[in-house]
């Protein structure tokens, strides 16, 4: 690299150097006789899986009293900006960027917190069944800074062996046994107080479902008795025992232990058993004045009491949802299944429960709770205004403005009446000498209009006595007309309505299944141009056509991240959908003409391995559609498939790769394929998501990724006009592109994300070629000897950065 390359090199770059060079004086404000403390490590020995031992050891690194400065990429900016103002923060010791964490003063070195972080990592392994883990650390103290390594030996944890139950009731000991079969603490699971926890919260929330109101966790304790009768069969003989253990241990044998599971009532309260006797729902709940206000309104419905200052919504819809009811035992979930199924509904800007003994009663006639729902409206109406920003391949600059208004309560249902219409423009520029603003040429119109009705139940022909309100049953009917106008191109109206049932199976499992949907796709004023092109390539022609689109679809999802509590979990989304087989079954009795026929199958799965301060998240993303029927052989252009963008393969912009490896001769605007679209769609993707630092109390986070992408678009069936376009197994790693980047992300309280990424392409699809124009006649784009780029690559260079680096801005995760 010559000196002008070195000179024009970014300013991000050189502000790295420089952060580099200016880290190797961080001491400088360390006092005489101190250290700075440089780093923490860890040395963990267990015998466990990798996965969890990494998760063991990730969670030992938290525990650890005293750690170093924070540091990005390995350099400590807070403790730089620190020593930069080094006079105004160490006189102002509550200055509020030091109280806001946005600097950091140097971490004095403390050796005696390492006696309470050793205390701390065995009182955390003992409580995970290590109960003879050993700790041990060194500091090495150089150059006014401290290297502090802890070395940890967790030994071997305990079994669980036998678990038995007493308990001093004889319901409850029945209750009990009868669900020991789902018990947390199952014969040879590895021990821990966890679990210990775990289980008695089970026996907590089982008990409390069978009416035993005042029943809590403090009722139940546990017995350990870890003395293995396999050490000591002869109790007589101590060198008998000594020579059993270390056989057991040599053998890779694990101790175990029994669990007794103690159930005792404290106070002579927690075997009670309520009923429910009254249920009282106040749907527009001000003060407590409300229980006595005679001007409210009052009316009964199935033996549950309402009281309104307005009719907000109808009784019936809130019956339907409300799992409490009077003449029942008390149960803790159905309290919390109403409380959820209230939320849910979207009317109510708060909801909650209370229950109180009923006292007029003898206890004679047993034990009666009276139970009162109250809740608040939200907003009937919410407005909201989205203006976005874009620029791509094919276009220069681009703008769309969506308004939407939700009506929360349409009808007195509680149902969602959602409308929005939504513009957009997009431009390229014009390199002639015209004036600045005459460069600018208009490309592409959008407007639409949509509207749908989200009701909280079945309609025809389900009955809603058929579905659980556990299930959380919705009905979505929709209706849509969106026109895409490509100025020089053609124009595009898609008339749409659909149809769909929607319930929870359970917590981790949702459904979704649209008995019918229609798309009407005309295609109007093709330019001579444009219709020259379709002529020659079918595939164009034929997703550019009027197209009548009638079919039914079904979607599964599986998520785990509320069950896990957002801890290694999955989301599997699978799909189907089918259309064009009704119409073409009656066709011969209705005037039907260009009636898409295909059948469709979409994957979506993921997994995210968590850890203290970071993420590894993987997504594999497929997608195939197979078209069938005499009248033609491609999707519908709604229903194809495309990649590249913020949240496909952000290395590529939107819309600009494959098919497969198909040559696309360079081209200006005006002649080009629009949109690079395919049947069939592969992607995968890992991305390593990190903490940066903490701004305003951790209310704003500022995170950082890298990440990679690789995956294409491909034909189902060869096209003269893509050639190599279509999907061939063996040719797959020749197709694949794959970039690689980095990224940055605000979090606003988590109600709000902004992601910048930035990626290049390291592979683009095509064959090994020694030359473009070997390339060129065999029917494919060269960019290196079997697509890789990695010798391309200068971040140095303007043109690279100009040609190559692609910056995405985006709203959320992309996955």
């Amino acid at each position: 690299m010559n000196l002008r390359r070195i000179a024009n090199l970014p300013v991000y770059i050189w502000a790295f150097i420089g952060l580099t060079l200016f880290s190797c004086n961080v001491t400088k404000n360390v006092p005489d006789g101190k250290y700075l403390l440089k780093s923490n490590t860890l040395h963990f020995k267990v015998d466990l899986p990798l996965t969890k031992k990494g998760e063991l050891k990730s969670n030992i690194e938290k525990i650890i009293v005293q750690k170093p400065n924070s540091a990005f990429l390995g350099i400590p900016v807070k403790l730089i900006r620190y020593n930069t103002g080094y006079k105004k923060f160490s006189e102002d010791p509550q200055n509020y960027q030091i109280k806001n964490k946005t600097v950091e003063p140097p971490v004095i070195y403390d050796s005696t917190l390492k006696k309470r972080t050793a205390l701390n990592i065995r009182s955390f392994l003992f409580n995970k069944g290590f109960f003879y883990a050993t700790v041990t650390d060194t500091t090495i103290l150089k150059n006014k800074r401290a290297y502090t390594t802890y070395n940890v030996d967790a030994g071997t944890n305990y079994l669980i062996n036998k678990v038995t139950i007493d308990v001093d009731d004889k319901i409850a000991e029945k209750l009990v046994n009868e669900s020991m079969d789902l018990t947390i603490l199952a014969e040879g699971a590895d021990f821990s107080y966890d679990l210990c926890e775990q289980e008695k919260s089970r026996i907590t929330n089982l008990l409390r479902d069978y009416g035993f109101y005042n029943f809590t966790s403090d009722n139940v304790s546990f017995v350990l008795d870890t003395v293995n009768k396999q050490y000591f069969r002869d109790i007589e003989n101590p060198f008998e025992s000594a020579i059993n253990f270390v056989a057991f241990q040599k053998n890779n044998k694990k101790p175990t232990l029994d669990i007794n599971v103690v159930i005792r009532d404290n106070d002579g309260n927690a075997y009670k058993r309520y009923g429910i006797k009254r249920v009282r729902v106040m749907p527009d709940f001000q003060t407590g004045k409300d229980f006595r206000d005679p001007k409210m309104i009052q009316t009964t419905v199935d033996s549950v009491q309402f009281r309104y200052h307005n009719r907000y919504v109808h009784e019936n819809v809130i019956l339907q949802h409300m799992v409490v009811k009077p003449g029942r035992y008390y149960s803790q979930t159905e309290y919390d299944q109403t409380l959820s199924h209230m939320n849910d509904l979207g009317v109510f800007s708060s909801v909650r429960m209370t229950y109180r003994p009923d006292t007029t009663i003898d206890p004679y006639y047993g034990y009666w709770l009276n139970a009162n729902l109250l809740m608040s409206p939200a907003d009937k109406y919410n407005y909201n205004t989205s203006w976005e920003l874009s620029n791509g391949t094919t276009y220069t600059a681009g703008t769309n403005l969506t308004l939407s208004l939700r009506n929360n309560n349409f009808g007195k249902g509680a149902n969602l009446l959602t409308m929005s219409v939504t513009g957009g423009l997009e431009s390229y520029f014009d390199s002639s000498d015209a004036p600045f603003f005459q460069h600018f040429k208009l490309l592409t119109k959008t407007v639409g209009a949509n509207i749908s009705l989200d009701l909280p139940k079945f309609l025809f022909p389900i009955s809603h006595e058929k579905v659980s309100s556990a299930n959380l049953p919705r009905t979505i009917v929709s209706v849509g007309a969106n026109l895409l106008d490509r100025i020089n191109y053609f124009r595009l109206l898609n008339v749409s309505t659909s149809f769909m049932y929607k319930w929870r199976e359970t917590q981790t499992k949702t459904w979704e299944i649209s008995p019918i949907f229609v798309n009407n796709i005309t295609v109007s004023h093709i330019t001579p141009t444009f219709q020259e092109r379709l002529n020659s390539n079918s595939f164009l022609r034929n997703t550019y056509s009027t197209t009548l689109i009638e079919g039914e679809n079904i979607a599964f999802t599986y998520s785990d991240k509320e069950k896990k509590h957002s801890l290694n979990y999955n989301y599997l989304r699978a799909g189907v959908e089918e259309a064009g087989g009704l119409l073409k079954t009656i066709g011969s009795a209705l005037p039907l003409e260009n009636v898409a026929q295909y059948l469709k199958f979409d994957l979506d799965a993921q997994h995210f391995f968590t850890y203290a301060h970071s993420t590894i998240a993987t997504r594999f993303l497929a997608g195939v559609g197979i078209p069938y029927g005499k009248e033609t052989s491609t999707l519908p252009y709604i229903k194809q498939y495309f990649v590249g963008g913020a949240y496909s393969l952000r290395g590529f912009r939107i819309r600009t790769l494959g098919p497969g490896s198909s040559y696309i001769p360079p081209s200006t605007i005006g002649t080009s394929v629009i949109d690079r679209t395919g049947d069939i769609k592969m992607e995968a993707t890992t991305e390593y998501r990190f903490d940066i630092v903490k701004l305003f109390s951790g209310a704003i986070k500022m995170n950082g990724a890298a990440f990679a992408d690789a995956g294409n678009i491909w034909l189902a069936e060869p096209s003269a006009g893509f050639p190599n376009g279509n999907f061939d197994l063996k040719y797959l790693g020749r197709d694949l592109a794959v970039d690689a980047g980095v990224g940055i992300r605000l979090d606003l309280s988590g109600f709000f994300i902004f992601r910048i990424d930035a990626a290049f392409p390291v592979k683009k699809p095509g064959g090994y070629f020694n030359s473009e124009e070997e390339a060129t006649q065999n029917g494919y784009n060269f960019y290196g000897k079997g697509g890789w780029v990695l010798d391309k690559i200068d971040p140095a260079s303007s043109e690279w950065r100009k040609k190559e680096l692609v910056i995405n801005f985006a709203i959320g995760y992309p996955f």
